[in-house]
């Protein structure tokens, strides 16, 4: 599996879980001129922008720790632009990340929510 397909599973998985866990997701892959997001979502109130990282073993770290000061910087930039663009600067917001780990036949082996994975 290529790592376009497994990050897309990684998204699909990640939309039910949060679901699941009562998010309600309001868009997918919103795209600006500073990036993307891949799922922004409402929890309880509290729009919540977050960042999905799959990986399909756990050799070199997980895959969380995959995202360095400037994919937070993009996320940052592209979170306000969201935000701008549909008058929701007055929202309480917050940047979570989805941890996804797959076996090497494809199949999901662990998937963590990380609330709060870093700060504006």
């Amino acid at each position: 599996m290529g790592n376009k397909e497994l990050g897309d599973l990684g998204e699909e998985h990640a939309a039910r879980s949060l679901a699941l866990n009562g998010y309600s997701i309001i868009a997918r892959k919103f795209r600006c001129r500073f990036g993307e997001i891949d799922i922004i979502a409402l929890d309880r109130g509290t729009l919540v922008f977050i960042e999905v990282r799959s990986r399909s073993d756990e050799e070199y770290g997980l895959p969380y720790e995959t995202i360095n000061y400037v994919k937070k910087r993009h996320i940052r930039k592209v979170a306000v632009t969201f935000q701008l663009k549909y008058g929701l600067l007055d929202h309480d917001s917050r940047f979570d990340c989805v941890s996804v780990i797959f076996e090497k036949n494809g199949n999901l082996k662990n998937i963590e929510l990380i609330k709060d994975a870093f700060w504006s």
